[in-house]
């Protein structure tokens, strides 16, 4: 039972609160300030600590006059916010989208069924199993695990072929450099066995005698790949695999029929998959080809064959068949059978692999779609398209254990409709609900109204926008829009519910997503070109957005709160430095907005894997001039913006905390209007404060500052 995905540390792809809608929140001191001295305001270099690889592992070691800056920060941001007690109701609103006990679906796994459990009160789930004809025993309890630490999070959980033992990945920083620690099942003893430095992922071999797990090198970036005995001390593991290249990536997986451990070599447009045998007994990985640059794959096995989702002569990527390699000869692309490709205008985004069914996800503008395929690597055939009933939703399938099982677990929301979990019988056809998500404080799926608008681009170019609005509500121009994106790295932005997000929508609020260049919406050749020296058309993009629903009067100029994290913060940190006339504010969540001193810093943990995706400054005059052209920290001038929200994570690896300090304290000294206001979790990373409680004023910082930009009532005066 894997308790999520191992942790993206390929990208800045990670947004915080996404359950907030992926959001964060009068005049500030305009010099910066430190304990000793006064620091000109052209001079924000002191900002970044020079031990900040320290800080990363214990946030205790920041230096004083930078602690001392960031707290004041926090306190103006504070004071213009209200205080904590001025937004007590809207934390007491979030709260009660809460389940306050809340079990997720079981999984069945032989005779065991594993689940995890939210009790009252709790900040972090419990994991349980149940014998077939006995009580439920827990594995894990979050909330003891957490005990004394001001920010802990589970990066995977898993348990052993035998149902053993339990294994786990624990982060107590907020840096994701996880301790991977192993239970004895049923009576939660630790053992002995503690591996340091892990990435987060992990796979059992075949007999549960083993963990193959990736380790951190002391630039933060998983390197290498070790297999651990149990019983044995981490001095003993055996190193696999070495990875030399400091621009790539590593990460684990498995393959459906768990006949093979995957290790998977990756930049932002190539990759490379090794293969070896499950039960490790031979730990000589087998390549599956050769690293040849834009080729992207993954793969599953079946009977001899290896079944591929990969992109060779495919851009929007198709399914191949090929004989599995051998160690003296790996695959050859051009041999490779194709078996299906998309039609034009989707993209195959991922696959299943059973003995008897597999399952092909394709996508159009974000939105999944099904195709249930004959398991026949030669005679293959699609045999059904599942109806999903709705055009524009989130929907992915549960990763589930068993080869020879002949059901899917499906989850489905749209924005106005909460996620519905629902398992599917691939002989029958027929499906029953597990569960749906309604949150406790009600919830009417037609109070909301959700429609596909169109924005343009600069270009001509038609920007998809995803609309949701209260029923009550009819758009004007005085109606007040929350205009979110992302834009980045292929990532598409999906369509999902939101509980918490109602708290603006029964206030009037329009909730809008512009699935801008950069992301995979419409393609391979969407993403393309929003990156590199395309770049300029995702902000292009986000402006179309926003003069379109001006245009179609959706609202107007000064009416509109633009929001994106990480990558997406550098979207609207871009787009609000070249239009600031356009927005009423801007709030941008772990915002990644001192791109080019960034790509100058190859010690920093993402910088060498992401030149392939912004460019090389250190090695191209050409990239270091486009970088400053839209770096966010670089564009700030003298002339008035709207007011603008930065947040940051002290222990954030993926962007680093003194980037948005680093902006704000420029607006700070040179912007005009505002106000200018930064907030950093001294206690956490770039997921923001951990426990489903703990985050809450986290999202309340957020939802009071597009309440108080807009003047919404405190009283709701629509119905959830």
């Amino acid at each position: 039972m894997k308790k999520n995905d191992p942790p993206q540390t390929k990208d800045r792809s990670t947004i915080r609160n996404q359950s907030a809608t992926a959001i964060r929140p009068h005049n500030v001191c305009r010099l910066a300030y430190t304990r000793r001295m006064q620091i000109p305001t052209n001079d924000n270099s002191w900002l970044k600590a020079s031990n900040w690889q320290e800080v990363l592992e214990d946030p205790d070691r920041l230096p004083e006059d930078i602690r001392h800056y960031l707290e004041t920060q926090n306190h103006k941001t504070e004071e213009w916010l209200g205080g904590t007690e001025s937004r007590k109701w809207i934390i007491d609103e979030l709260k009660a989208t809460i389940r306050d006990r809340d079990d997720s679906v079981p999984i069945s796994d032989g005779v065991f069924s594993y689940w995890q459990r939210f009790v009252e009160g709790a900040e972090h789930p419990d994991f349980l199993r149940q014998h077939q004809s006995e009580k439920s025993e827990v594995l894990l309890s979050g909330d003891m695990r957490a005990a004394n630490h001001p920010y802990y999070d589970i990066g995977a959980a898993d348990h052993s072929p035998d149902h053993q033992f339990f294994a786990v990945t624990e982060d107590r920083q907020g840096s994701e450099r996880y301790t991977l620690t192993i239970f004895q099942s049923g009576s939660q003893e630790q053992l002995e066995d503690s591996l340091n430095d892990c990435r987060g992922d992990f796979e059992w071999n075949s007999d549960s005698t083993k963990i193959l797990y990736t380790r951190l090198d002391e630039n933060q970036r998983p390197s290498s790949v070790w297999c651990h005995e149990i019983g044995s001390a981490q001095n003993d593991d055996k190193l696999v695999f070495n990875l030399e290249h400091s621009g790539r990536f590593i990460g684990l997986g498995k393959t459906s029929s768990e006949k093979w451990i995957t290790i998977n070599i990756h930049d932002h447009q190539t990759n490379q998959s090794f293969l070896l045998d499950a039960t490790l007994t031979d730990l000589t990985p087998l390549p599956v080809t050769d690293w040849i640059e834009g080729l992207e794959y993954e793969l599953e096995e079946v009977n001899s064959y290896l079944i591929i989702r990969g992109n060779h002569e495919h851009e929007d990527f198709a399914l191949y068949r090929a004989p599995t390699p051998n160690i003296s000869r790996p695959s050859n692309p051009d041999l490779w059978t194709i078996l299906w490709v998309p039609t034009e205008g989707s993209v195959f985004s991922d696959y299943e692999v059973l003995k008897k069914h597999w399952i092909i996800e394709y996508s159009e503008e974000g939105c999944g779609r099904y195709l249930i395929a004959e398991p026949d690597p030669i005679t293959f055939r699609i045999r059904q398209e599942l109806n999903l009933q709705t055009s524009i939703h989130d929907v992915h399938l549960d990763p589930l254990p068993g080869f020879d099982r002949e059901t899917i677990r499906m989850r489905i929301s749209t924005p106005a409709s909460p996620t519905e979990v629902t398992e599917i019988d691939l002989r029958s056809g027929k499906s029953r609900q597990l569960k749906i998500s309604v949150p406790p404080n009600g919830h009417d799926s037609a109070n909301y109204i959700v429609k596909r608008h169109y924005g343009v681009s600069g270009d001509g170019q038609l920007v998809p926008l995803t609309i949701v609005h209260h029923k009550d509500v009819v758009p004007n121009h005085e109606s007040p829009v929350l205009l979110t994106g992302y834009g980045a790295y292929g990532m598409s932005l999906t369509p999902c519910f939101s509980a918490t997000r109602r708290i603006l929508l029964t206030r009037g609020v329009i909730h809008v997503t512009a699935h801008v260049r950069g992301g995979m919406e419409k393609g391979y050749q969407w993403y393309k070109s929003g990156r590199m020296a395309d770049k300029d058309k995702s902000f292009d993009d986000f402006v179309g957005a926003a003069e379109s629903l001006i245009r179609d009067g959706y609202t107007s100029a000064g009416r509109i709160i633009i929001h994106g994290g990480s990558a997406g913060g550098l979207l609207v940190g871009a787009t609000a430095m070249r239009r600031p006339e356009l927005f009423r504010g801007v709030i941008a969540d772990v915002p990644f907005v001192d791109v080019l001193k960034t790509m100058l810093d190859a010690d920093l943990p993402l910088t060498p894997p992401e030149w392939p995706e912004w460019g090389n400054p250190i090695e191209s005059e050409d990239a270091k001039r486009r970088l400053s052209h839209f770096s966010p920290t670089q564009m700030v001038d003298k002339r008035p913006y709207p007011c603008i929200l930065a947040t940051a994570g002290l222990t954030d690896p993926r962007v680093t905390y003194w980037e948005p300090a680093r902006w704000i304290h420029r607006l700070q000294a040179l912007g005009l209007g505002g106000p200018f206001l930064l907030y950093t979790e001294l206690n956490a990373g770039h997921g923001g404060p951990s426990g489903r409680y703990a985050g809450l004023d986290d999202i309340a910082k957020i939802y009071q500052t597009v309440i108080q930009l807009f003047k919404l009532p405190i009283e709701a005066p629509h119905a959830l």
